[in-house]
């Protein structure tokens, strides 16, 4: 069988996944851009394989198509925004994911930007080199109260890493499977009064098409004045443009952003010095990044023996619909 790596770099981190994949017995094919694909790519690179050790690149109907015996797509990752799961599941296309192995990563990096935007620490950096010497006045971490959004792997990780530093935190999330578990110094609440009370907002829900642009315009209005914005979750969960107008209005103290709906990013908020904007690198840490190419290249292996995949973005899927229906059956109750 022929196992396309579309992702890359692949093994920088770490040879035991590249080394695995080579002495499977299986024919591998590698990315040869060097980059994320584009979907034309995508389309030409999969026609004779039979699984993808894959990125964030597209697989959609137009890309899909041009595959006859594609199995298995292996994200290298936890986001499933850029894999059509239902037209896969129609397909008979096994789909896995690593849904643990980025989640340290990207709560370090939200923590990261947390304390860089109540310290202004990107200002007073460019005000050094500028010769400006600026001592500007922050907040301390237990000033703050904090709203965090989506309380699952990554959630709760931000919220226990936000506790040795005595944080007040808000959460809400519309799992009731998370809903109200014990954290530290931490309130659950419904959205508006997080909206309404806190002075930052970290973003932690994965990409559906309910979430698009779930931090909208509407509600990026009933924040405080002065907030600021971190997110580190999918860059279409948040509307940029009314980010962007609330930033240049003053609603909003400033804003830290790791993903963007369109990337690479060079929309406005490239020009708002009270902006943190990163290349997507939450999950760019050594260790996570090794962990999440093993896991990938294990279950893909899996997979092409017959068995059950460690972690099966499919079923999680069905079982994050099938939460989501009765929340929303609940909610109607009430």
């Amino acid at each position: 069988m022929r196992i396309l790596i579309s992702t890359s770099p692949f093994g920088a981190t770490g040879r035991e996944p590249l080394e695995l994949l080579e002495n499977s017995g299986h024919d591998l094919l590698h990315n040869p851009y060097g980059r994320r694909l584009r979907a034309g790519e995508v389309a030409e690179l999969i026609q004779d394989v039979d699984a993808v050790v894959a990125g964030t690149e597209p697989y959609d109907a137009e890309t899909l198509r041009s595959s006859t015996r594609l199995k298995v797509i292996s994200r290298v990752g936890i986001g499933l925004d850029s894999v059509d799961l239902d037209l896969c599941r129609r397909h008979g296309i096994s789909v896995t994911y690593t849904p643990d192995a980025p989640s340290d990563g990207v709560a370090e990096l939200a923590v990261a930007n947390i304390l860089a935007l109540l310290r202004h620490i990107p200002q007073s950096d460019r005000s050094v080199r500028e010769g400006a010497w600026n001592r500007l006045m922050g907040r301390l971490v237990r000033e703050v109260t904090i709203g965090i959004v989506g309380v699952g792997r990554i959630g709760s990780r931000v919220i226990r890493l936000l506790s040795s530093f005595s944080a007040r935190v808000l959460a809400t999330d519309t799992d009731m499977r998370v809903y109200g578990m014990e954290l530290p110094n931490t309130t659950w609440c419904d959205l508006d009064t997080l909206l309404r009370s806190s002075d930052l907002i970290s973003l932690h829900i994965p990409m559906a098409v309910a979430n698009r642009h779930f931090l909208s315009r509407a509600r990026i209005a009933r924040m405080r004045t002065g907030a600021y914005v971190v997110n580190t979750s999918r860059g279409a969960v948040l509307d940029e443009e009314a980010l962007a107008d609330g930033l240049r209005q003053g609603h909003l103290g400033g804003a830290a952003l790791d993903v963007f709906e369109r990337e690479p990013y060079e929309g406005p908020l490239c020009r708002m010095d009270n902006v943190i904007l990163t290349a997507h690198i939450a999950a760019s840490a050594r260790q996570s990044r090794y962990l999440m190419e093993l896991g990938a290249a294990q279950d893909c292996l899996r997979v092409l023996a017959g068995q059950e995949p460690a972690n099966d973005a499919l079923a999680a899927a069905a079982l994050s619909r099938s939460t989501q229906d009765r929340t929303k059956s609940r909610s109607q109750e009430l």
